[in-house]
């Protein structure tokens, strides 16, 4: 495969999502850093003006891209930037399970499916003691993604978000069997694949190539 690797997390223990906190220097936290590391690499290479938006897919449900997504943004932020979490996959939305906390907030179906509900309205800070770390619920599932992510109000959504932010991690749906990551793919500054070892059939990597 000739996608560039960013790195390798190794398979956790216990039921903890967020591994990535201040005091931790387990195995899978110095590999979130190594992959901030390379990721700033790449990003190096993106010259559009304000926030970069990174996208984090996968080829099916189960690789553990929401994992990624939430992990990825804690590096991010507790490197001193100002990160904003992004939920986006409408069909199974993970990231409030993943932090036990209940619907917090309005969410992206809220957003596009209501124009009086404002892009500053979606975010709330996240819990937990990362500091400079927000986030953005997907919202309630709706019967029609793949249209709703069409809504032009979605390019609202990224042109506020990446003035007041450094990174944006955007957690999407799995590509292999819904169009919902491609129709928001120009709003993507770039992807990162997720693909898990001993799950995914190899063949498959013809999907990110």
């Amino acid at each position: 495969i000739q996608v560039p690797i960013l790195g390798d997390i190794p398979l956790g223990n216990g039921d903890n999502q967020l591994v990535i906190e201040l005091d931790k220097r387990s195995n899978l936290a110095e590999a979130f850093r190594l992959i901030r590391t390379n990721l700033d690499f790449v990003l190096n290479s993106i010259s559009n003006s304000g926030g970069k938006v990174i996208g984090v897919t996968s080829t099916m449900a189960g690789e553990g891209k929401s994992f990624v997504s939430l992990n990825l943004a804690s590096t991010l932020a507790l490197s001193g930037k100002k990160v904003l979490l992004v939920g986006m996959d409408l069909r199974k939305p993970k990231l409030l399970e993943y932090f036990n906390i209940p619907p917090h907030n309005k969410g992206i179906t809220h957003y596009l499916s209501d124009a009086e509900v404002a892009v500053a309205d979606l975010i709330f800070k996240a819990p937990g003691n990362i500091e400079n770390l927000d986030l953005i619920e997907s919202g309630v599932i709706p019967p029609n993604p793949a249209e709703l992510l069409l809504n032009p109000r979605l390019s609202e959504v990224f042109r506020v978000v990446r003035d007041n932010y450094d990174y944006i991690v955007v957690d999407t749906a799995p590509v292999n069997l819904v169009t919902d990551t491609l129709v928001i793919n120009d709003h993507i500054d770039m992807f990162v694949y997720v693909a898990r070892a001993n799950f995914l059939d190899k063949r498959l990597l013809v999907i990110p190539e």
